[in-house]
């Protein structure tokens, strides 16, 4: 039983582990762990290109679908 809880946290450390190389290492990942971490999290590269795909998501206090652009309205649905 020990030998298995063992193993488990050397899991667990090798995977904290890859995961603050893999955010030290790629700058959009560091660019957005550092934009949490001053408390502007819209400001990460990652959500600023998640926001084509998912215009349903937002941050909280947000609206979540943003205002088109006058050229993406269909004409129909403009004044």
């Amino acid at each position: 039983m020990e030998q298995g809880a063992a193993k488990l946290a050397k899991i667990l450390a090798f995977a904290l582990l890859l995961g603050v190389a893999v955010t030290a290492f790629n700058p959009a990942y560091r660019q957005a762990f550092l934009a949490i971490a001053r408390g502007q999290p819209a400001e990460s590269p990652i959500w600023k290109s998640n926001l084509d795909y998912y215009p349903d998501i937002a941050l909280p206090g947000q609206p979540a679908v943003l205002a088109l652009p006058a050229a993406d309205v269909p004409a129909a649905d403009q004044p």
